[in-house]
């Protein structure tokens, strides 16, 4: 309530002073208490098909779904994948949609039946119909009950000539002198098991990524090697060999604990992979970090390579990336990521704030944006709307009363790029943290042209200057206990204010 209070008089102040306030209302074009949205697909520039989770008031699944709806919210059409107990008792891993080169959408699945686990090829049509296809294999590799494919664990590529290699670390490895191990299952458009492969002595639970190789025929995969605090990359060819190998992949960090990893997402329109990462990792078996930056990073197609990187806005708790599906690209290979802005405003609640880029395909900032108020936004997934602009799909919570929802926001290409369009869709275009702050004032915005100047409550200038980097550090060392307003200026006019308080 302390929390609710103090930024209420912050927003009275403000609006007392004529100026912007941050965390105005989102547009959420869907917003429900009972199910939501993941693993978007576009099918035109504004229509999308989704995996949709219908639950109970206790948080129950009750059904999984194919919708199709708009990018208004308007949904058009559904289809029942599982039903509730098919799903709790039976379904333990579920693939995202994707796309084939013959334009249908796909997914995985696997499910166990009398201890065994049976795995499944379920392909879309077009009225949201679907075919399913069991596929020659069939393992009694879990783990306990509901922890058998976690989605972290498993992943799967369709190849250009329509085959499939899906990968996950064997439980009977697992238990194997402390070892573990991948095992990677190819097989044809008929389900027919064409190839197998065990990868002794990797790290297969600490959520390792599936992406395309170079050719499209094979795959390439992150892990870690045991006793390793590295992730290394390994390309695969069409039989399964290995190609190549990237060790000590610097620009990625290996999970030292749960939701703290990285998501890698591979663009099929130009071959580069794309890293949405946590980068300061503690040493090897030491203690998490408290802050940690978001590191956004591009890999050439053929090496494997970073070839550039930029920084995201700060976290301040252990898990502000690296979310699934937060990584997507327009028509024209602009590239969008959600990450978490966990704690930004260093209040008593552990807010998870939005923070999304918009960048070129190379990774050159061409805009980016923040929400900060007293609800708690959880991304679960993202996708890029092809003419741009992204769609992303939320948990809400109040953080006074705790109320849950969840919902779907738009935000449009101009939103990235215009300061109204940022202010209407509800979104800042600069952000000041950590706040309440100590001696330095941290300014952070991707503004050109652009200055910040700090007034003290008496509305003296006491300090201005250039904003020539993403991050504007002031000192604040010398300034006395007490609340400021500072203001950001762009091309000679208000872009974005807000008050800091130095305790």
């Amino acid at each position: 309530m302390k929390t609710m209070k103090f930024y209420a008089l912050l927003a009275l102040l403000l609006m007392a002073g004529g100026m912007t306030i941050q965390g105005q209302q989102l547009n959420e074009i869907v917003s429900s208490p009972d199910s939501w949205v993941s693993s978007m697909v576009f099918e035109d520039a504004h229509t999308f098909v989704a995996k949709k989770t219908v639950i109970d008031f206790n948080w129950n699944v009750t059904e999984i779904q194919f919708v199709r709806m708009t990018d208004e919210g308007e949904e058009l059409a559904s289809q029942q994948l599982f039903s509730g107990e098919e799903y709790n008792t039976e379904v333990v891993w579920i693939s995202p949609l994707q796309r084939l080169s013959n334009g249908n959408l796909v997914l995985f699945y696997a499910k166990r039946i009398a201890d065994i686990a049976n795995f499944y090829r379920v392909e879309l049509n077009d009225d949201l119909t679907f075919s399913t296809l069991q596929l020659d294999w069939e393992t009694d590799d879990y783990y306990d009950d509901d922890n058998t494919f976690y989605p972290y664990n498993t992943g799967v590529v369709v190849d250009k000539d329509g085959n499939f290699i899906i990968t996950y670390p064997p439980h009977s490895q697992y238990h194997l002198n402390g070892t573990e191990a991948m095992l990677f299952l190819k097989f044809d458009w008929e389900g027919n098991l064409i190839g197998q492969r065990l990868m002794e002595g990797y790290r297969g639970q600490d959520r390792h990524h599936t992406l395309p190789a170079p050719d499209s025929l094979g795959c390439r995969i992150i892990l870690r090697s045991n006793g390793s605090p590295k992730l290394d990359c390994y390309t695969l060819d069409a039989e399964l060999n290995t190609l190549s190998v990237k060790e000590n992949i610097e620009e990625l960090s290996w999970p030292y604990q749960c939701c703290r990893f990285a998501y890698l997402c591979t663009n099929p329109a130009n071959g580069k992979t794309y890293s949405n990462n946590t980068i300061s990792y503690p040493a090897y078996g030491g203690n998490p970090a408290i802050v940690e930056d978001i590191m956004m990073s591009v890999f050439d197609a053929e090496n494997f390579r970073q070839t550039n990187f930029t920084w995201g806005l700060t976290t301040q708790s252990d898990d502000g990336a690296g979310i699934l599906q937060s990584i997507g690209f327009d028509n024209d290979n602009n590239v969008y990521m959600v990450g978490q802005m966990d704690n930004i405003m260093a209040n008593e609640f552990l807010n998870r704030n939005l923070y999304i880029a918009y960048l070129d395909e190379n990774l050159n900032k061409l805009g980016e944006i923040y929400h900060v108020d007293d609800y708690a936004y959880m991304v679960k997934s993202m996708a890029a709307c092809p003419e741009g602009g992204c769609l992303i799909s939320c948990n809400k919570s109040d953080e006074v009363t705790y109320e849950s929802g969840n919902c779907l926001i738009k935000i449009s290409k101009e939103a990235f790029v215009g300061i109204e369009e940022a202010h209407d869709a509800g979104f800042a275009v600069a952000v000041a943290y950590p706040n309440p702050g100590g001696n330095t004032l941290n300014i952070r915005t991707a503004l050109q042209n652009a200055h910040v100047e700090v007034y003290d409550m008496n509305g003296r200038l006491i300090h201005s200057q250039a904003i020539t980097e993403n991050i504007t550090a002031i000192d604040a060392k010398d300034w006395a206990e007490g609340v400021y307003v500072w203001k950001v200026m762009a091309d000679g006019k208000l872009a974005e204010t807000g008050k800091w308080v130095k305790k």
